[in-house]
Formats: structure tokens, sequence, C-alpha cells
């Protein structure tokens, strides 16, 4: 997907007729700045029906307290758009990797959604993000030039990496954008992520959720797909003794009843959820058209 982002620089533009798939707004920086033109420009994103997200420019005072500014100011758009932390200029000395995570964490803490975080490529390589990486998307920003382009669908890439993160959601690829219906430069950005996934990072969970009761639609793919079951002759309705495991990709033989009940044990206490059980009959072998689904040839386990 592609897609601009514009601050007051931009006030002028109308952002339901600049061509995009999404588009960022600058809302706050520090903790008394608000953009003038916030609102009304998010306005024109969402009637066009477009991808909407806004970003807080860290400056150098409490990350805490400018985590609450940002929230108070687009508390009415929480669950409906993306939010970020823009880290750069002097935020990066006077925060560190320390104070970033501090604004990561207190909006989570009080939204219930991980923000994304935008910062250059250099920066990512600059800090251990690694406590982050795994909860907070990547914006970065790398530049080939500052030669006028219109959107690319292969920026280019120093290919150094990104420090802790293994890929980028989103690639700020130019500052020197020109695109139809505006004629000043923009930020361009090339999105890896589909509208699909752009939501679950605007959604996150309910700010008022203090645990880990998710819905179905908040868990992954292969959370949902996670589970056990027991085979059991038609016959006798005597089980074979077997607990079998499918991780997601492939059915395990589970030998112990220890290692079912950590597994399950770590599925409740990750997703919320008791992990699903089945007990299926040899009369209706669904464990064998399920392993015939995932190409998976049948796991052969002496009956007891």
């Amino acid at each position: 997907m592609n897609g601009y982002d514009i601050s007051s620089y931009q006030a002028e533009l109308n952002a339901g007729i600049v061509p995009s798939d999404f588009v960022f707004i600058k809302a706050t920086e520090g903790t008394k700045y608000i953009n003038p033109t916030w609102r009304e420009q998010a306005g024109q994103v969402t009637q066009a029906n477009k991808l909407l997200g806004f970003y807080h420019f860290a400056s150098t005072g409490n990350p805490i307290a400018e985590a609450d500014f940002f929230i108070s100011v687009v508390k009415d758009y929480i669950g409906k758009v993306v939010l970020v932390l823009d880290f750069e200029a002097g935020a990066i000395n006077a925060w560190g990797n320390v104070g970033a995570r501090q604004f990561l964490n207190r909006v989570k803490e009080k939204t219930g959604i991980n923000p994304m975080i935008y910062m250059s490529a250099e920066v990512t390589r600059q800090f251990n993000w690694s406590t982050i990486s795994t909860s907070n998307a990547l914006w970065v920003a790398q530049y080939a030039s500052m030669s006028p382009t219109g959107y690319q669908s292969t920026p280019w890439s120093d290919g150094k990496g990104y420090g802790a993160w293994s890929s980028a959601a989103i690639h700020q690829y130019s500052s020197s954008g020109s695109l139809a219906n505006w004629d000043g430069h923009l930020d361009l950005n090339l999105a890896y992520i589909n509208a699909s996934q752009w939501n679950e990072l605007a959604g996150g969970s309910s700010a008022t959720e203090q645990n880990n009761n998710n819905s179905n639609s908040e868990l992954e793919d292969d959370d949902l797909m996670k589970f056990t079951y027991e085979i059991i002759d038609a016959k006798t309705g005597k089980t074979q003794g077997t607990v079998y495991y499918y991780d997601g990709n492939k059915i395990v033989a589970l030998t112990d009843k220890d290692q079912w009940k950590i597994i399950i044990e770590i599925y409740k206490d990750t997703t919320g959820k008791d992990m699903k059980h089945y007990k299926w009959r040899t009369d209706a072998p669904w464990y064998v058209r399920f392993m015939q689904a995932i190409n998976q040839k049948t796991v052969e386990v002496a009956w007891k």
C-alpha cells in the first residue's frame, strides 16, 4: 500500500483527494503543541475511506507526560487509527531507547494498543530495541536520494538491516514526493502490511481489558489453529492413549502427559483462551482428513 505523512506544513492539502491508500497525520508534539489542522484532515481521510494514522513527535520532556498528552488529544479515534511515536531529533539524545519504551508502554497501558515507532534506519542500529521489537511495529525512514519521485514499489535500502527488527512494516523512502492534487513535496511511504493488518495495529485490545481475554479476531492465525486431539476406537470407545498436538504447522504425537499440560498452560497464559481439544473416532477419521489438508502423512503411533 502507498501513502504519505503530513503535518501543519501541508495545512492546505486536502487529504481526501491526494492519491494514497493511507495517510499519517501529525497530531501532537511535546506536551503543549497540537497540529491545528489534524482534525480537519483526519475527516478528509476517513470520508475518502482511506486508512488513517496519527503520530506524536517526541520532544525532550517527560516521555510519560508526552504520551498522556498525545492520548488526550486523539482519544476520540482510539481503536480506529494506527498510533505512532515519531522518534527523532532531540528525543534521540534526551530519551534514548529507555524513554521511547516508556512512551510506548504508557500508550499501551492507557489504550490497550501497541503503537508503531518511527525512526531512521541508522537509529534502529544505534540502540538495542530487542525489548520492543516483537510488540511495536517499525516505520523506518531511509532515502536513496533527495530527487523528486512518485510512489515506488521497491524503494532502496542499504541492506544493513533494522537492528532488532527483522523487517519494517512501513518504509518512508522520500521527502521529495510528488503526487497529483498537491504542488508541494511530500514524505512518501510504502507499507508492507495490508489493510487488515493495519486495522489490527489500530485496534489492539480494549483499554479496559487488563488480562489476556482476547477474542478470536484478536488472535494470530497460528494461535487460532493450534489444538490437540485423541483418536477413539469406534468399536470399543476407548482412546488410543496418545494425545496429538497441531502446532500451527505440523502434527506432533506427545509422548508424555506433562508435555500436553505444559503446552495448554502456555497457550492459556499467552492467549487467555483454552486450547481446543478434539476426540475424533475411527469411523469418522477427521484426523486423517486434516492431515491430508495440511499435506502431512499420518502420524503412526501404536495402540496401547
